[in-house]
């Protein structure tokens, strides 16, 4: 017997043992008896009649299951490339065991949708605050398939969700998708979320098709299609036609590789993939944004099919003042159950969150606020050794929210500003010589975020302002460092929320293979998100209008700034003539990068300044003497060739030369001040390089 028929011999037997746990009726066991094709096992005394029945009610069992565990190989094979012939295991079981599998038609399960929906929406805004239009409207939504029907081939329902960041958009598609399980009208409570903005370049089509088809052939009925907006244009049309079409035909063809939509390579294949389709899934569309926003991403025919729009509001002063009592009530719980603290909160904390949260983040500012008054909770429990029940109070004194002990007051807010680090960038910024424009546009920044907290608390509309940057100027002229500040401060002000700075040059945006760039460039984008993206030397990302990779990596970069342009700062530095070539490469280039900031050469004053200030890091006093014919001589480098003699790197290179010197000067004359750099140590010499 060949392997192949081995192996579809051995999975017939698994499937009758499987199913009825029994061998093939004309087989024999070990004492060539037959063994009975029966189910019940109490003996009646008409062994024949029952011996029919039960086979019959067997038999009708085993092609129910047998239907399933034919899906269940189809599946199988299609993901891990099982080597069976579907087509003959299928005329065998027939032939072994006089079973005709046949595929009934598939019935929609009949509810009542009036009952059930009443019910789902009941229940979502038991959940959701202050949202009771939206959450009638998203429930019309879910059972309008269920009383309109459904076309054949066609998602069960198109819908648009708007409404802003925080209102509850999120938990209430979540919430009804539960509700619908817990009904058993869904057979999953899973909803699928698409983050489009994910998707920058057609080099990344395979992996968005892969998520794609897991959401189309996995078993929860809800798919949901956000930042669509950012969305890249030819993936933005594959999704409009799953909406308007029902299917979406690829321009490749795939192949199942154990589970993983793989591009086929080797022509014509069974069971390829070529088309996706979305049958029996409910698609919906989530936005901040207006309408007419969703209609320039798709067009008209897609707004044509969408037959529900659901829209959430910002949360009123009502539903703030619940979500807040909810929080309330929550926090004491948790502090109960795991931190065992019996916890009072005064109503006076209650108001401070009212007017502390962010406004244009909703519910979520307010959850995030308890969150940190969990977790200082927690800091409390750990730091002086709670957790007896002991009966606490929170409440808020001098405009704080405080933790009330026997001898002392915790707070419990963890501010997004730190005053302590925002004194240490000043600190180590004063330190800095020179550049006063630059410093004072930097403290400029801290005024303005400020002022737009403030705002935001209230409710007001916020004017934010591009705090992309251009830094021009020499080499040595503190740009790196002044970044490198700058990220920190912004962070301990409250406009960042990483800090970090993640330096990068051409070579780490622009790859060597088409389809590349815009890939290689989003990853560094996204390493940066929070902090500061400084490219040094830009200009080499342009070489021309031939140069296809560097201008799509112009073009990845000046999208990834719009998209994130909250909560990224990118710094383009470089020489002022080059740079300003550079700002021709792309239209939007130059709009974005609005605040040029120029770094003069240093003078022979601030150049001494540097170099005693380096000195003293390293451990060494540079005598009066030796300082003024440093300046005489940085007057005359700078004078002369200040692009070339580095600035700031020149002064650090004089005072390594000049350690070298006396270190062989205090070898000869152990007796000497080992940390005095004097006059004799220093060359006063400047070789330009080649």
């Amino acid at each position: 017997m060949s392997d192949r028929n081995k192996r579809r011999e051995e999975e017939k037997n698994r499937l009758w043992e499987e199913v009825m746990n029994k061998k093939r009726a004309y087989e024999k066991n070990d004492t060539t008896e037959t063994v009975e094709l029966v189910t019940d096992a109490k003996k009646r005394s008409d062994k024949t009649m029952d011996m029919l029945k039960d086979a019959d009610s067997a038999m009708e069992e085993l092609r129910n299951i047998l239907f399933k565990q034919q899906k269940d190989l189809e599946q199988m094979s299609r993901d891990n490339g099982l080597d069976v012939d579907l087509d003959k295991l299928q005329t065998d079981i027939q032939s072994d065991y006089g079973v005709e599998v046949k595929e009934e038609p598939k019935e929609e399960k009949k509810i009542d949708s009036k009952a059930v929906f009443t019910g789902v929406e009941e229940e979502t805004n038991e959940a959701v605050i202050g949202q009771s239009e939206a959450i009638r409207q998203l429930t019309v939504s879910f059972r309008r398939p269920f009383v309109m029907g459904t076309a054949p081939g066609k998602p069960k329902n198109v819908i648009l969700v708007l409404g802003p960041k925080g209102s509850g958009k999120h938990e209430a598609i979540a919430r009804v998708t539960r509700s619908l399980y817990e009904r058993q009208v869904f057979v999953s409570d899973t909803v699928y979320t698409i983050d489009m903005s994910r998707y920058t370049s057609g080099g990344q089509e395979q992996i968005f098709l892969q998520d794609l088809y897991e959401a189309l052939q996995g078993n929860g009925s809800v798919i949901c299609f956000e930042k669509f907006e950012t969305g890249f244009p030819s993936f933005l049309r594959m999704v409009d036609s799953l909406a308007t079409e029902g299917k979406v035909v690829l321009n490749k063809r795939y192949v199942l590789s154990k589970g993983i939509l793989v591009e086929n390579q080797t022509g014509l294949v069974k069971d390829a993939v070529d088309t996706l389709h979305v049958e029996d899934k409910y698609l919906v569309f989530i936005t901040e944004g207006k309408a007419s926003k969703v209609q320039d991403a798709f067009g008209a025919d897609f707004m044509y099919h969408v037959l529900d729009t659901v829209t959430f509001k910002a949360l009123d002063d009502e539903a703030v003042a619940k979500t807040v009592d909810r929080q309330t009530e929550d926090l004491v719980k948790k502090a109960h159950d795991q931190l065992q603290l019996e916890l009072t909160v005064d109503d006076e904390l209650k108001v401070w969150v009212k007017s502390h949260f962010d406004k244009t983040q909703g519910a979520t500012s307010i959850r995030s606020l308890f969150y940190d008054f969990y977790v200082s909770l927690t800091q409390a429990v750990l730091d002086h050794n709670l957790g007896s029940y002991e009966k606490l109070t929170v409440t808020v004194k001098e405009e704080e929210p405080v933790l009330v002990l026997e001898n002392l007051e915790v707070n419990l807010a963890r501010e997004k500003t730190s005053k302590a680090e925002i004194a240490a960038v000043n600190a180590e910024m004063d330190e800095i010589v020179g550049l006063v424009e630059v410093k004072e546009y930097v403290h400029s920044l801290e005024a303005h975020v400020r002022m737009q907290k403030l705002r935001r608390e209230q409710g007001m509309k916020t004017a934010e302002v591009s705090k992309h940057m251009i830094f021009t100027g020499n080499p040595g002229t503190g740009k790196t460092t002044i970044a490198r500040l700058l990220s920190r401060y912004m962070k301990a002000i409250g406009a960042l929320t990483q800090g970090q700075l993640v330096e990068v040059t051409r070579a780490d945006l622009v790859a060597q293979y088409v389809g590349q760039t815009a890939p290689l460039t989003m990853s560094v984008i996204r390493s940066a998100i929070g902090g500061v993206l400084f490219i040094d030397e830009a200009y080499a990302l342009y070489r021309g209008k031939d140069d296809a990779f560097g201008l799509e990596a112009i073009d990845t970069l000046v999208k990834a700034m719009e998209d994130n342009r909250d909560n990224l700062i990118v710094i383009l530095a470089g020489y002022k003539k080059e740079m300003s070539t550079f700002l021709e490469a792309n239209s939007g280039l130059k709009s974005r990068f609005p605040n040029v900031i120029f770094f003069p050469d240093y003078t022979g004053e601030e150049l001494v300044k540097i170099a005693v200030l380096q000195a003293k890091s390293k451990g060494y006093v540079i005598d009066e003497e030796a300082q003024k014919k440093l300046q005489v001589f940085f007057d005359d480098v700078q004078k002369e060739n200040a692009a070339e003699a580095g600035n700031g790197r020149l002064a650090r290179n004089v005072i390594e030369e000049a350690i070298l010197k006396q270190s062989r000067r205090i070898a000869a004359n152990p007796e000497e001040d080992m940390s005095l750099l004097k006059d004799e140590d220093f060359s006063y010499t400047f070789t330009p390089s080649k």
